[in-house]
């Protein structure tokens, strides 16, 4: 006969009913006694499964998920809170707890189906549980953005309670339920709760929660924040599927309040969850079973996901990707990998370096995940010289030196493969932005500190990475002797007028720089328009050409680093230059008179090709000034270039490339000759002598404009 609850419309099918005599039969009263409204009863099924489960099997107690459903559905969430409804809010918070309980036991039988078990119990009855997970959220937990502040209503459920009966869910169909993982990329509702309690969880301060006995010591909070990154990823991340409609990310940041809060949240879940990574005690035996090993996983596997939730808000929404990096995000993942870092790369058997889940390849997916983040920023920022700045201050080099320690595991197949994600290509990244004047700055403070530091001896078992390290190394160490080549940038502090003596520091405010080329600076109109008339007319298209189109600070800073780079490369690979011209001559016959050397230093290593100087990027090939610049290269040139006109140097500060002229090859050519000897005199020609039309170009030299922005 099916069990039903007397005076309501609970009942089970027969089915169900049989299911239940597998229990004990104070178990079977006590489930009768639930189905009939006590929720005394239901209490103890709930405390039931829980104390039982150590003396028996998970599959037992499923034959109790129907009176948890049967209750649930009896039950409506009510829009006021009295004494009336405050029984029926009861019954639903154990029958949810009951629900949550037996998913969570079912997780740990494999042969059931943990998948199976959380997508039949809780994602297909959503309509049922999301109701009251969102009621308790609302009435039991703290306010997100001041956890200081005690619940609305705390005696319907305590804190602890409340969090097993909304986050708890929420980990579990992220972990368990490919169905539940949909539901949450593409239900705005679904989002939003999930948004709040993010927030509400990286504001939690302390280890014990409000209705916690407070008696454990394992950290419960921070084991919290670390299981929910992956919920707040999988809202933004793909779906499985590519069939099946995700939201934008838009949405989810709108439910977090904005980009500010997800930024900061998203930093303060990081720093928390590398501190209590760095926290956790020595393992004593590094064993699979061994808590401290478990805590290690646990936390790594928190910042992974931060990781890789970090990198696709960066990618997919700009404004985050600018706040990320203003807030130091990059400063952020370096310190985290920083502390962990010896943490997880310690090899310890071989039983627990191949554990599939605990081993050695899964540690190390947090530190590509890092690596995969750092580059990601510095590849589509507008200004990646100030994210290699960031890295490079904040350890990364040093860090990346302590990586040799570890085997590269190259025989192992689910080993993270190299390539977007690896140690190796982020060294070469950087080793791209060497040729900026503010990242060489960096690297003297890099080298300042490790010459400060005594030196420990490593053993290099990464050879590969060893290898990259020592190339990457010795390049910062050319970029430092280009930047100290004297003078530094004399064109930044002296006059550019023929033969004018000026070059103090009084000179810095009185400086009037060329609108056109950027790059020449003079004292005074005078000596502005005797060099218009001396060459500057000729060299300032082309200076400007050495600057790029947008005239950027870092490159009109570095141009003297950019110059050593290139000059080295060409001279270092003539035999390689004077074949790939060859090539060209032969596979462009009509433009063997126009082709240009293009050293490519946005690769490492710097790359060389020869084409035609009209299919160049980002450069004006098509101006006729080009043949009249290569003839006056050969003719004042010591060694002019062979077979080709001149060279030119791509580069990048981010996303932006450009092929700048020859920074060599200008310097040399626009200012060589433009100074007298000190003994000279300097007399410059009087403005008044000067027809302006026809020695300026019709270019406006008004002594009342901007002594900044005055055209040459």
């Amino acid at each position: 006969m099916p069990f039903a609850a007397v005076g309501s419309s609970l009942q089970l099918t027969s089915d169900e009913t049989k299911a239940l005599k597998s229990l004990p039969a104070a178990t079977q009263i006590t489930a009768k006694k639930a189905l009939q409204g006590s929720i005394t009863d239901l209490a103890r099924l709930v405390e039931f499964m829980t104390l039982s489960i150590s003396r028996s099997s998970p599959s037992r107690f499923c034959c109790l998920v129907p009176i948890f459903h049967a209750t649930l559905n009896s039950v409506q969430v009510p829009k006021y809170i009295n004494p009336k409804t405050i029984p029926a809010i009861i019954r639903a918070k154990w029958a949810l707890l009951g629900l949550v309980t037996i998913s969570t036991l079912a997780t740990s039988l494999p042969s059931y189906g943990s998948d199976d078990a959380v997508t039949k119990y809780i994602v297909r009855r959503w309509d049922e549980t999301y109701p009251w997970m969102w009621f308790f959220a609302q009435n039991c937990l703290p306010p997100p953005y001041d956890v200081s502040v005690t619940p609305p209503r705390p005696d319907l459920c305590s804190v602890s309670d409340a969090v097993k009966l909304t986050i708890s869910p929420l980990s579990l169909i992220c972990t368990k339920s490919e169905e539940g993982r949909h539901l949450l990329r593409s239900s705005v509702s679904v989002q939003q709760f999930a948004a709040r309690l993010w927030i509400l969880v990286g504001n939690l301060k302390g280890e014990v929660l409000q209705g916690d006995s407070g008696t454990t010591t394992d950290g419960l909070v921070s084991k919290l924040r670390a299981s929910f990154a992956l919920t707040n990823y999988v809202c933004v991340s793909e779906s499985e599927h590519p069939d099946k409609i995700t939201l934008p990310l838009s949405n989810f940041i709108h439910a977090a309040g904005g980009v500010e809060p997800v930024v900061f949240t998203l930093l303060r879940y990081i720093r928390r969850i590398t501190r209590d990574a760095a926290a956790v005690e020595e393992p004593r035996s590094w064993t699979v079973s061994d808590p401290s090993v478990k805590q290690l996983h646990l936390y790594t596997v928190g910042l992974n996901y931060s990781f890789q939730f970090l990198q696709t808000i960066s990618s997919q929404d700009p404004s985050c990707r600018e706040q990320l990096i203003r807030q130091g995000s990059i400063r952020t993942v370096v310190d985290a990998i920083t502390q962990i870092l010896p943490r997880i790369l310690v090899q310890a058997n071989e039983e627990l370096d191949l554990h599939p889940q605990l081993g050695l390849a899964g540690r190390q997916k947090v530190l590509w995940s890092g690596y995969s983040y750092i580059a990601s920023a510095i590849r589509d920022a507008d200004d990646g010289v100030t994210c290699v700045c960031q890295a490079i201050d904040a350890g990364l080099i040093q860090t990346l030196e302590k990586g040799v320690i570890c085997p590269p595991h190259a025989h192992r197949r689910d080993r993270p493969v190299r390539g977007r994600m690896g140690d190796i290509e982020l060294l070469f990244l950087l080793a791209t932005f060497f040729i900026y004047h503010r990242v060489v700055a960096s690297i003297f403070r890099h080298w300042f500190r490790m010459n400060n530091v005594p030196t420990e001896k490593r053993e290099i078992r990464d050879e590969g990475l060893g290898t990259a390290l020592e190339i990457v190394l010795t390049s910062t160490i050319n970029a430092m002797d280009y930047r100290s080549i004297e003078p530094i940038n004399f064109f930044e502090y002296r006059c550019s007028g023929p033969g004018c003596p000026m070059c103090t520091p009084k000179f810095v405010s009185k400086k009037r720089r060329c609108s056109g080329c950027l790059v020449s600076i003079y004292c005074s109109e005078k000596c502005q328009r005797t060099a218009w008339r001396n060459g500057h007319r000729k060299w300032c298209q082309v200076l400007r050409c050495t600057v790029g189109p947008w005239g950027s600070p870092d490159i009109r800073n570095s141009l003297q680093v950019i110059a050593g780079f290139e000059t080295t490369q060409i001279s270092g690979m003539a035999k390689d230059v004077e074949t790939r011209v060859r090539e060209a001559q032969q596979k462009f016959p009509a433009f063997s008179d126009k082709l240009v050397l293009m050293v490519d230093l946005t690769v490492y290593s710097p790359e060389m090709r020869v084409l035609p100087v009209h299919m160049l990027e980002q450069f004006p090939g098509g101006d006729p000034i080009w043949p009249e610049i290569a003839d006056e290269i050969h003719a004042r040139s010591d060694s002019p270039p062979k077979g080709y006109m001149f060279s030119v140097v791509k580069v990048h500060l981010g996303k932006s490339k450009f092929t700048l002229f020859s920074p060599s090859t200008a310097l040399r050519m626009a200012f060589e000759g433009q100074y007298f000897s000190d003994d000279e005199a300097y007399n410059p020609v009087d403005e008044d002598e000067i027809d302006d039309s026809k020695s300026l170009g019709d270019q406006d030299l008004d002594c009342d404009s901007d002594p900044l922005d005055n055209k040459c």
